[in-house]
């Protein structure tokens, strides 16, 4: 592992297809969990549909790491997802061929549905796209790689409501993240596991940033 333990990250039992959802703070939860399958020469991809890769966050995690923020950020490859068709593209064979061709340790996308619950986009081809998910989720994990999804609210719009529900289903992992109110700063966080089998932990970030930005 390229951060030790300085850093805190949270220790769950993830060993298949994960999907962290809950309020914004599992986004910064799913990418500590991700960053925890990054080797050396084992980049972490990131898919990032929520808008909310921060680079800040990822420089204060290797400093705190003992590391220098440049040796973390060349780790990770990023790709932003503006609109449901640049997610289409990826499915439909690109992000396989990324995660082959970098050699990836992880594969973290955040926000995959947000994409397909814009309302301008018609219901028909959201759930077109939307049935590109699981058989690509499927293909990375048969092809070794850690795939972590992080789902912040919204995670359903009318008409669309199947679509949060069957991703869990395909991951197998699913975990609720929450702040803790009155926790004090920079506060704790819930993570609780519903799938496949019950679970909690109560979780104190040595971080200074649990909610990470969102860049719009």
């Amino acid at each position: 592992m390229v951060l030790d333990t300085r850093i805190g990250l949270p220790d769950l039992p993830v060993s298949g297809p994960a999907v962290f959802a809950g309020d914004d703070a599992c986004l910064t939860v799913g990418l500590l969990v991700s960053l925890g399958a990054v080797r050396e020469g084992r980049p972490l991809l990131v898919v990032d549909g929520a808008n909310a890769f921060d680079p800040f966050l990822v420089a204060d995690l290797a400093r705190r790491g003992g590391l220098r923020p440049r040796a973390l950020l060349d780790r990770i490859r990023l790709s932003r997802v503006f609109t449901c068709h640049q997610l289409e593209a990826l499915l439909r064979g690109r992000l396989l061929a990324a995660a082959s061709r970098w050699e990836a340790g992880a594969v973290y996308v955040s926000g995959p549905l947000d994409p397909l619950l814009d309302e301008e986009v018609p219901v028909g081809e959201a759930r077109r796209i939307f049935r590109l998910i699981p058989p690509t989720v499927r293909q990375l994990q048969g092809a070794g790689y850690r795939v972590v999804i992080a789902c912040p609210p919204p995670q359903a719009v009318p008409g669309r409501e199947e679509f949060f529900p069957a991703l869990c289903r395909e991951a197998g992992w699913v975990f609720t993240v929450a702040r803790l109110p009155d926790a004090g700063d920079p506060g704790a966080v819930r993570i609780t596991c519903t799938a496949p089998r019950p679970a909690a932990w109560t979780w104190e970030p040595r971080i200074g940033l649990i909610t990470p930005r969102r860049w719009w």
